[in-house]
Formats: C-alpha cells, structure tokens, sequence
C-alpha cells in the first residue's frame, strides 16, 4: 500500500469517516461528464490530508471549466468531496451581462444513471468519497427531498 494510501487511511480512521464512494463510481461520473455534458462544470475539491479546499472562493459562478481528467482528480481515494456548480459563465463583452450556462439537469441525471448518492444546496452539488455520516446524502435514484437542502458536512 503506498504511503500516502496508508496516511488517508488514517486520518479516516481517526475522523470516524466512511467510505460513500469508490474507484468504480468515480470513473464512471469522470467518463460521463468527459463525455456527454456540453461543458465540463467547474468544481471545488476537498482532499483528505488537505485542511483547506481548492478552489478556496466558489461561492458565485465562474467564467472556467472543471478539469475531469486523471491528473486533475486521480487517485480517487484521496477526494473526500468534490462541490460542483452545474453553471459556467460565457462573458459576452464589457457592457453585456455575462451568460449563464447550465448542465445542471444532464448533471443529475448522470448522478441518477449511476446511482451515486449527493447533496444539494441552492447553487452546488456535493458528492463525498467520505463523510462522517449518510444521513443526509441521497443516492442518485431518489426523488429530491428536504435532505438536500442542507448545509455541508463539516471537514476537519
């Protein structure tokens, strides 16, 4: 197991962290945004050995795509969640209104198609590879509830 494998595993350990997702689920939700969505959403990504997500600010929608490729997200074990706003603004000149995008809805149906469970809130979708409790995560099939109009979950 490499050292870092071993250092995530602990630190779960120690945090009282369960595993929601794995490698399987992961690719699957990588292939299919790759693939299908009109644009790749941007995301904010907490890692587990990491206090502090990157992006630091992505409260308000931005005008740049998420990179889903491997270098960007790989290993998969080490993602305690990723937050992703389905929208992306297309800047149209000085004087106009930025344009906003969504693939919001195709995003959600991918989540449905694999059965990957998430939160919402009024403006991201939040998928954890590990969290401290599941009660107010959804799986992807489920209908929206009041479960995800809830806050996230705190990380350590």
């Amino acid at each position: 197991m490499p050292k870092s494998k071993k250092q995530i595993d602990a630190e779960v350990a120690r945090r009282g962290l369960v595993s929601i997702m794995n490698d399987t689920k992961w690719r699957e939700l990588q292939k299919a945004v790759r693939a299908e969505l009109a644009f790749a959403p941007p995301y904010q990504l907490k890692v587990i050995l990491n206090p502090h997500p990157e992006p630091g600010q992505f409260d308000t929608d931005v005008d740049h795509l998420g990179d889903w490729s491997d270098e960007c997200l790989s290993p998969f074990y080490e993602i305690e969640w990723i937050r992703i706003r389905p929208r992306s603004l297309r800047r149209r000149g000085r004087l106009v209104a930025a344009e906003v995008r969504s693939v919001e809805s195709e995003f959600l149906a991918i989540l449905y198609r694999y059965d990957i469970p998430y939160r919402r809130d009024e403006s991201s979708i939040w998928i954890f590879g590990y969290a401290s409790s599941t009660g107010v995560l959804k799986k992807g099939s489920e209908p929206d509830g009041a479960a995800n109009g809830s806050q996230p979950i705190r990380s350590e």
